[in-house]
C-alpha cells in the first residue's frame, strides 16, 4: 500500500513538474523541520564536518605551537535513504565523499588556554568540494591530576560544500524525462551546503594507563545552522532554491592518545551523533551517524 501511494504521488509531481516549474521552482524559500527527510539530510552532512577534538584539553604554556591533521569516515547511504528531496519522494546523490578531512593549527594562551583554527583543503572528489570551511576552537584543562583530566573545548565552523546533489553528472547524462532523469535535469547541478555550526564538548580522560596510551570519552552538544542552496539546470528552466533548518544536536566519543614520542602524537576515536528522519516511507539503515577519526599531532 505505502508502495503504491508513494508511486501516485511520484506520478503526480513529475506530471506537473514541468507545468509549475516557472511557478513555483524557481528562486523559491522553504524552512524545514530539523527531522524532515530535507532537514536529516544536512544534519547528516553536517555532522561529518563536526569541529569535535582531536585529543582533550591539555596544559599548554603561551606560544606552544602544534600542527595536526586529521581524517574521519563517512558512512554509506542506502538509496532509500536518499530520497529526501521534495519531502522525501526525490532521489538525491548524497554519497559522495567516503571521508572528511581538515587539517588543523594550535598556539598556546595564557592560563592554559589553547585557540585552534582548523581548515579543509578544496580537494574535489565525485563532484563535492569544500568551500572555505574554517573552523575555530578554544580549549582548556579544569581540573588535571596524575589520574584523570577534565577540559572543555568550544568550537565553530563556517563555510560550505558544493556539490551536484540535485542534479549529478550520473542522471544528467540520461534524456530529459527519462526513468534515470524523471525531473529533467540538463547538466550537472552547483548545490550549496553551508554546514555552520557551534557547540562545546566536554571530555574525561584517563592520565595513567597501561603501554603509554591515554583514554579519553567525550560528549559534545552542538547548534547546527545549515542551510541548502539548490542551483539545478532543468530542461524546462533553472531551478534556484535555498532550504534552511536548524536544530540541536549532541555528540558522544570514546577515544585514544598514544605519544610516539616527544613531538608527535597518533588519535583514534569513534563518535556518535543520534539523528531521527520522520520519512513518508520507511527507508531503513541507521539515519544517526556514526563515524571513526585517525589524527596526527606534531609539536612543534
Amino acid at each position: 500500500m505505502a508502495n503504491s501511494l508513494k508511486s501516485l504521488l511520484l506520478s503526480l509531481v513529475f506530471a506537473i513538474t514541468p507545468v509549475i516549474s516557472q511557478a513555483q521552482l524557481v528562486g523559491t524559500f522553504e524552512e524545514v523541520d530539523f527531522d524532515s527527510p530535507e532537514g536529516w539530510a544536512m544534519a547528516y552532512m553536517t555532522a561529518s564536518a563536526l569541529n569535535l577534538g582531536q585529543l582533550p584539553p591539555r596544559p599548554t604554556s603561551f606560544g606552544d605551537f602544534s600542527i595536526a591533521a586529521e581524517l574521519g569516515s563517512i558512512p554509506r547511504l542506502t538509496r532509500e535513504q536518499q530520497q529526501v528531496g521534495f519531502g522525501g519522494f526525490k532521489d538525491e546523490d548524497l554519497n559522495k565523499s567516503p571521508a572528511f578531512g581538515r587539517t588543523r593549527a594550535s598556539m598556546g594562551l595564557l592560563w592554559d588556554v589553547t585557540a585552534e583554527v582548523s581548515w579543509t583543503p578544496p580537494l574535489e572528489l565525485n563532484g563535492a568540494k569544500p568551500d572555505g570551511l574554517w573552523g575555530f576552537a578554544l580549549s582548556r584543562p579544569l581540573i588535571n591530576n596524575d589520574n584523570w583530566s577534565l577540559g572543555l573545548r568550544v568550537y565553530a565552523v563556517e563555510g560550505a560544500v558544493t556539490a551536484d546533489v540535485t542534479c549529478s553528472k550520473d542522471v544528467a547524462d540520461y534524456p530529459a524525462f527519462s526513468p534515470q532523469n524523471l525531473f529533467g535535469c540538463i547538466d550537472a547541478s552547483a548545490d550549496n551546503l553551508e554546514m555552520d555550526h557551534q557547540g562545546a564538548e566536554l571530555s574525561l580522560s584517563v592520565n595513567r594507563f597501561p603501554l603509554g596510551i591515554r583514554p579519553w570519552i567525550a560528549i559534545a552538544l552542538t547548534r547546527m545552522d545549515p542551510f541548502v542552496e539548490v542551483d539545478a539546470p532543468l530542461q524546462e528552466v533553472d531551478h534556484f532554491a535555498t532550504v534552511d533548518t536548524d536544530g540541536t544536536t549532541e555528540t558522544y566519543s570514546i577515544g585514544f592518545n598514544y605519544n610516539l614520542n616527544d613531538n608527535w602524537n597518533i588519535n583514534l576515536a569513534t563518535s556518535y551523533t543520534p539523528l531521527d528522519a520522520n520519512r513518508p516511507v520507511g527507508a531503513g539503515g541507521r539515519d544517526s551517524y556514526w563515524n571513526i577519526r585517525l589524527g596526527l599531532i606534531w609539536d612543534l
